[in-house]
């Protein structure tokens, strides 16, 4: 599966620029060139430059036959190369995070990492098999077959879903360019990104032909109006949209080590102590909601009394509403009580208010094991540890302002940020613990503390809402509808902070329509593979 020296280098350039266009680097240029090495070393294989040359109109056609198999399985070879690089250091905090959860970690990530990079084989394959043998020009070929990619990440059955840091979203550090996030979503930036990457590498191959100084011009000047004009529209928007504040939001984190965490007896007792020092003193702190972490506390909050009081002494001391992790329960048809991550909500008075919204999307092996039956259909059935939500409520706050939850990874999930907005949320809240990413020396801080909240930025600017984060041991922090973030917490620090929070009433075209560019890129992908056309080269 190893590839021979020559085919490595320029998908291990690929990969590397890919892996620091991200959080924590987050650098800029990368975004815009990361995927051309890997273009044009696989379109080199289509001009002979990196096969054997054997396609000559001598050739005989078993011997034509097996130098297409040859080029073929040296670039599917390439691809997987790059994405056990690309995936292999951009997930290298995978086992950290799992590994006080289950033995498993090591083989997880391993196993998750080649599955993403056979998906990584599969995209050189079919760019090659669309600009070789489909006559389709590398500019359109490589957006198209990227982003089809991405989709199917996203969309992977039973419950092994994973929208990680799409391309897109390397850009959330300067949120007006992505603006047009809010037309066509976090995918459909992927697809701009990847177009721009294709038409960078046509200028490269251009620079190598005859006549160099014309079409690379011509390459150049599409390159240049392609990213001016979603750039000067997402520059446009951050300046005409107009925000307005729904109210004050405080959120908390008590900075509970990950270690202690795991004894939820002991886990309570440092969550009490540490939300007993954190309340703020003297009449300045007045918010309209107060926002704890993800599962503040472990234990049947509606059933077993004495934690609930205990929470309940907490809760009233802070003087306003407060919305807080926990662990919820479901009854089944055969009378079985089924645990679920949720997110609870308490009067100024602490009492419950009747809100309850449970996670939908579970972390594999830690909330849940994948494929099984509740796991194939969002609503279903209970699996393993947790339970997997179904309802949509939204909590309001103040003069009636709507928000709605996303528990953990499910700030991930596009789509399920799109329910919430579509159901009249008016902005969102962002429980989770991030401790499980490392610890507090700086050495043991793995890129995942920074990866996390990359996500709420696009969010934001899809639905163009304002979201509040409490993470337990940071980054706590809000995004505004225009994706500009404030606010944000220092990592291991225990501390309150309290923010405006602000939305917008704009229902964006991306929360009309959905994930348009997508589906579409998917079915384009499919259909110039296996439906022929005319121009097509004989294969």
């Amino acid at each position: 599966m190893i590839p021979e020296r020559g085919d490595r280098l320029l998908p291990t350039v690929s990969a590397l620029l890919a892996v620091i266009a991200f959080p924590p680097f987050h650098l800029l240029i990368p975004s815009f060139v990361a995927l051309v090495p890997l273009a044009v070393w696989v379109t080199d294989q289509n001009d002979g430059r990196g096969a054997l040359g054997r396609n000559g109109p001598g050739i005989q056609a078993w011997e034509r036959e097996a130098s297409e198999r040859e080029v073929s399985g040296r670039v599917f070879r390439g691809g997987v190369w790059f994405g056990m690089l690309y995936f292999g250091l951009l997930l290298y905090w995978m086992p950290f995070a799992l590994a006080a959860f289950t033995w498993w970690a090591v083989p997880a990530y391993l196993t998750v990492v080649a599955v993403l990079a056979l998906g990584a084989g599969c995209f050189t394959w079919s760019l090659r098999r669309l600009t070789h043998h489909g006559g389709i020009p590398l500019w359109l070929a490589l957006p198209v077959t990227w982003t089809a990619l991405e989709w199917a990440r996203a969309h992977a059955p039973g419950g092994m879903a994973f929208p990680w840091l799409g391309l897109g979203t390397s850009l959330t550090g300067y949120p007006e360019l992505v603006g047009a996030a809010e037309l066509v979503g976090a995918r459909g930036i992927t697809l701009w990104l990847a177009l721009l990457n294709g038409l960078i590498a046509e200028a490269v191959r251009a620079a190598r032909a005859r006549d160099a100084g014309r079409m690379f011009a011509r390459w150049a000047a599409a390159f240049a109006l392609v990213l001016a004009v979603p750039a000067a529209f997402g520059y446009w928007r951050a300046r005409t949209i107009p925000l307005r504040a729904v109210g004050e939001v405080a959120v908390v984190q008590p900075n509970i080590a990950a270690q202690v965490r795991l004894d939820g007896s002991r886990s309570n007792d440092s969550t009490v102590a540490s939300l007993t020092r954190l309340l703020p003193e003297g009449g300045e702190f007045s918010p309209d909601l107060v926002v704890w972490p993800e599962v503040t506390f472990f234990g049947p909050i509606e059933t077993e009394r004495a934690l609930w009081e205990r929470v309940r002494e907490v809760a009233e001391q802070w003087s306003a509403p407060v919305v807080f992790g926990g662990i919820g329960q479901r009854v089944t048809s055969e009378g079985n009580l089924i645990p679920l991550n949720s997110a609870f909500l308490t009067g100024r008075d602490g009492r419950l208010a009747g809100f309850r919204y449970d996670k939908h999307r579970l972390v594999p092996l830690v909330e849940g094991l994948p494929f099984r039956p509740g796991a194939w259909m969002d609503g279903g059935a209970e699996v393993d540890s947790y339970g997997r939500g179904a309802d949509w409520p939204l909590g309001t706050m103040g003069a009636g302002a709507r928000f709605a939850i996303l528990i953990c990874n499910e700030s991930i999930f596009a789509s399920h940020a799109r329910r919430f907005r579509l159901e009249g949320a008016d902005f969102f809240l962002n429980l989770t613990n991030d401790g499980w990413f490392g610890r507090e020396p700086w050495y043991t801080r793995t890129s995942a503390f920074w990866q996390h909240p990359a996500h709420l930025v696009m969010r934001a600017i899809e639905q163009r809402v304002g979201i509040a984060r409490a993470a337990n041991t940071g980054f706590s922090l809000f995004v505004d509808p225009l994706g500009r973030v404030y606010g944000r917490t220092d990592l291991f620090e225990a501390v309150v902070h309290s923010e405006t929070m602000y939305t917008s009433d704009v229902l964006t075209l991306y929360t009309r329509t959905g994930d348009v560019a997508g589906w579409t890129a998917l079915l384009l992908t499919l259909g110039l593979l296996v439906i022929p056309l005319p121009w097509r080269r004989p294969a």
